[in-house]
């Protein structure tokens, strides 16, 4: 793809806008997975923005909550991996930018949250839950709170990659180090065993329909399988 030069006013030539692109494996993923064909990647990184520019991505550096695009100008919005890293008062404004640009629909992934203080109780933490980097734990029940608050009725959420067990890489005993990855019993501190019934899940996935699209159950589709956790969607 030619390298362009866009801008807030202008989204005419894109039919996706990927918010919080980071390196851009986003960007493939809704093209991928979503049936995006052209896509606008935002980040408030210059060296994301730099290494995407390199790469042949269309991007624009800003930041999200501060930006004013042209309503209904694009088919759908993509926050992967995004909110948690915001303070809490910009989640709202930025699933409020999503809603303003996307004609069809919001597409929301993040880190599980819901599970922190059950965890806790265990002696046991998700190795994200206490990364510098994630400001806000957006939990299910908050992100429903702000799809409320902005009368967004159609979605459903869905828990993704299961944990059925603390022998799951992904949990770390509480007295571990923050800011870790996967567990190693060579570098971490020895956890309890714990089974999880029903299980946790490694990520949560918000699908936010604006508008009835033919094409709506292939949206759905692209995570069959994952566990609904609420919503007023059916899943398939």
């Amino acid at each position: 793809m030619a390298v362009t030069e866009p801008t807030e006013s202008s989204l005419g030539d894109y039919d996706f806008l990927d918010i919080g692109s980071s390196k851009g494996g986003s960007i493939d993923f809704a093209k991928n997975q979503l049936g995006g064909k052209r896509g606008l990647g935002v980040d408030i990184n210059p060296a994301n923005i730099e290494h995407l520019r390199r790469r042949g991505y269309d991007c624009l550096l800003g930041d999200i909550t501060e930006m004013t695009f042209p309503a209904k100008s694009v088919r759908f919005a993509v926050m992967n991996h995004v909110l948690e890293h915001l303070p809490l008062h910009k989640v709202y404004k930025a699933v409020h930018c999503a809603k303003t640009v996307a004609t069809d629909f919001i597409y929301i992934r993040g880190p599980y949250f819901d599970s922190d203080a059950y965890l806790r109780r265990h002696g046991l933490k998700f190795y994200w839950s206490d990364w510098h980097g994630h400001t806000c734990h957006v939990t299910t029940s908050l992100l429903r709170a702000v799809l409320r608050r902005l009368q967004l009725e159609d979605f459903l959420i869905l828990g993704r990659t299961p944990v059925n067990d603390s022998l799951d890489d992904s949990i770390h005993p509480l007295d571990s180090p923050i800011d870790q990855h996967q567990y190693d019993p060579r570098e971490h501190p020895p956890k309890p065993t714990v089974g999880f019934d029903p299980p946790l899940h490694r990520e949560v996935v918000c699908l936010v329909r604006l508008r009835d699209v033919p094409y709506w159950n292939d949206v759905v589709g692209v995570h069959r399988g994952c566990r609904v956790i609420s919503g007023t969607l059916p899943a398939a």
